[in-house]
């Protein structure tokens, strides 16, 4: 999806059971008033990569209804499980591993949490919103059971405000390391390329980090170096969500968890309190990690990834080294040590 997304609902009102998560927040539009839901079942919600527009959904039903009514809702009896994070760092395989009914479900990217943090980036006060929204986000699909909550890596501008509406809430933020993150761009379409500068804007203006930089930071040379700029932006956001949520957030790195994928969803189910039985995530721990977590048909592991940025890193060594020069001098030093290594 674009950097910011838009949105104006209209149609007629219907009414939903906001009571029953099958009636699923799909959509939002803070200035019209009015809130989409899209009644899903657990089948849509594991076959679709991502819950926005990408949805396998033609001829779901679908509802339009006054958004100010669910400020009053009731509040949901557990808040989510959260699932941040930086992105090229396998949060989406992360998330599939801990979507294990009943005992959990794990909806990817929301776009109705996307639509708040374009509302917080545009500068606008989100802050009453965030709770209703999620409460809804949490609602049980089974009796017992727990939701996780993967954000888009653009919502990190609300991820401390999110947290703090839930200050019983536990959180995971998955990152990555520099040059692994500039070289997973390598793989991408000159579409998303383009939009690179932008998402490293957006990420700035959500912290602190652009006032430590110089003027050269803030324009940088090329596209791998702009995707460094990204990355230390989403480093800053990221250690103030740490230093702000405490023992309630646990910063892992994707080299630790694709070092040993199976442990790595056992102990991030123990830290978020999911109550998971161990065998059978280790199960489906096995089964997940050996496709493509979006395109699950396609056979695919960490062994095949590695190959892939060593031929990448091969291939374009000269631009990755350019661009880890330029960061070297540009970036790093106006990060604390901490900030850069951020594995707990």
């Amino acid at each position: 999806m674009d950097a910011r997304s838009t949105s104006s609902l209209t149609g007629p009102l219907a009414p939903v059971d906001a009571g029953d998560a099958t009636w699923f927040p799909f959509d939002v539009d803070l200035a019209g008033d009015r809130m989409q839901w899209l009644r899903c079942d657990e089948a849509l919600i594991q076959a679709s990569v991502f819950l926005d527009p990408r949805m396998p959904a033609e001829g779901r039903p679908q509802a339009l209804t006054p958004l100010a009514p669910v400020a009053s809702l009731p509040r949901a009896a557990r808040a989510p499980a959260w699932l941040w994070h930086t992105s090229f760092c396998g949060s989406t395989l992360l998330a599939r591993l801990l979507h294990l009914t009943p005992y959990s479900v794990a909806l990817r990217e929301p776009l109705v949490l996307r639509r708040l943090s374009d509302e917080a980036d545009a500068g606008r006060d989100v802050s009453s919103w965030l709770r209703p929204i999620i409460d809804l986000l949490a609602r049980p699909w089974h009796p017992d059971g727990r939701v996780v909550v993967k954000p888009t890596h653009a919502a990190l501008n609300i991820a401390r405000p999110a947290m703090a509406a839930c200050p019983e809430a536990r959180a995971i933020v998955l990152t990555s390391g520099l040059e692994d993150f500039i070289v997973s761009h390598l793989k991408k379409t000159p579409e998303t390329l383009a939009n690179v500068p932008v998402l490293a804007a957006r990420a700035l203006r959500a912290g602190t980090l652009a006032a430590r930089l110089s003027e050269g930071a803030l324009e940088p040379p090329s596209v791998l170096a702009a995707a460094a700029l990204q990355w230390a932006a989403q480093r800053d956001l990221v250690a103030a969500l740490q230093e702000q949520g405490g023992e309630r957030v646990r910063v892992l790195d994707w080299a630790r968890v694709g070092a040993n994928i199976e442990d790595a969803a056992v102990a991030a189910a123990a830290f978020l309190h999911l109550p998971l039985p161990d065998e059978a995530l280790r199960t489906q721990a096995r089964q997940l990690a050996a496709s493509h977590s979006k395109a699950s048909s396609r056979p695919y592991d960490v062994h095949v990834r590695d190959r892939e940025h060593l031929l990448l890193r091969t291939t374009y060594a000269k631009e990755v080294a350019d661009a880890m020069r330029w960061a070297e001098r540009h970036l790093l030093p106006f990060l604390p040590a901490e900030t850069r290594s951020m594995d707990v």
